[in-house]
């Protein structure tokens, strides 16, 4: 009996001594999708760690400071910033950027707008965005454009809002109807273009730079303050930053990579956009935005 335990008690202790340590990092689905960057960065990550890092995600990146999603995760990978939030949190810092900018392809769209005060005023478009309630990218169309037009956003919101045909939850559903032809201008990145040029030899899909400068956007890593992961979360920040992971975020997630040697060269040659001005308007532009859509 006295042999049996101690063979039950060695394996239970030799299981526990080699039991890989499990990391729990939320982020939005296209980032942990089989083509997005987030399987290579798993098992590259794996491989120096000798733990189990895993991906809880969602469909709507707007979520991923939401309460609920916080709850029980190590590490939240692409949340846009925000002031009330970050300073609650252990640590965190940008692995890439981008800028917000519409998307057409040049065979369906003969005369694309050259400016933004065009695009709003034209009345021969149809455009799909992201809802700004789910979508960081919709909500930083309404950041765009307050910033452009931050005389009379509402009016502006009003015009751009007459040649929307859906908001959208999250990016994926977006880009898609664009893809499907429902729409000839998507809300989306400058960058891209890269995808469908690297990935697809098409070099009909351009990007909209206007004149009055874009919005610029860093997605974060974050580690949360209430882990017990926090060494094993540090490591894997460091691990984001270095050339070789950088270069699978910027291919795979096509934004520009906080490293600037680690930008694939077909983005290097992608005109950048400058940024448009920060401004602030004081106003609660979900309100501003949505009396006009009511309109």
């Amino acid at each position: 009996m006295i042999k049996e335990f101690l063979t039950i008690f060695f394996l239970l202790v030799t299981t526990n001594l080699f039991a890989k340590e499990t990391i729990i990092v939320g982020t939005y689905d296209s980032f942990a999708a089989e083509w997005g960057p987030g399987p290579q960065i798993e098992k590259l990550f794996e491989e120096n760690c000798e733990c189990d890092l895993q991906y809880v995600t969602t469909s709507q990146a707007g979520t991923l400071l939401g309460s609920i999603f916080l709850k029980d995760k190590d590490i939240i990978l692409g949340a846009t910033y925000d002031d009330s939030k970050f300073n609650s949190f252990h640590k965190f810092q940008a692995y890439d950027y981008g800028y917000y900018a519409f998307i057409y392809d040049e065979n369906s769209l003969q005369n694309p707008p050259k400016t933004f005060k065009e695009l709003i005023n034209r009345k021969d478009l149809k455009i799909v965005v992201q809802d700004p309630r789910t979508s960081p990218v919709g909500m930083g169309l309404l950041t765009w454009v307050s910033r452009v037009f931050s005389e009379n956003v509402s009016e502006a919101f009003y015009k751009l809002n007459k040649q929307i045909i859906t908001y959208t939850p999250g990016w994926s559903e977006a880009y898609g109807m664009f893809l499907e032809k429902k729409a000839d201008l998507v809300l989306s990145y400058s960058t891209s273009p890269y995808y469908h040029q690297e990935y697809e030899d098409d070099y009909n899909y351009k990007a909209l730079i206007f004149p009055e400068g874009h919005v610029k956007e860093s997605e974060y890593v974050i580690i949360l303050e209430d882990t017990n992961k926090k060494i094993i979360a540090e490591e894997f920040l460091s691990f984001l930053n270095t050339k070789e992971i950088q270069e699978i975020i910027s291919r795979s997630n096509i934004m520009y990579p906080i490293l600037e040697t680690a930008t694939p060269s077909k983005m290097k040659n992608l005109p950048k956009p400058s940024e448009a001005v920060k401004i602030s308007t004081g106003e609660d532009l979900i309100y501003m935005w949505l009396n006009a859509t009511a309109q």
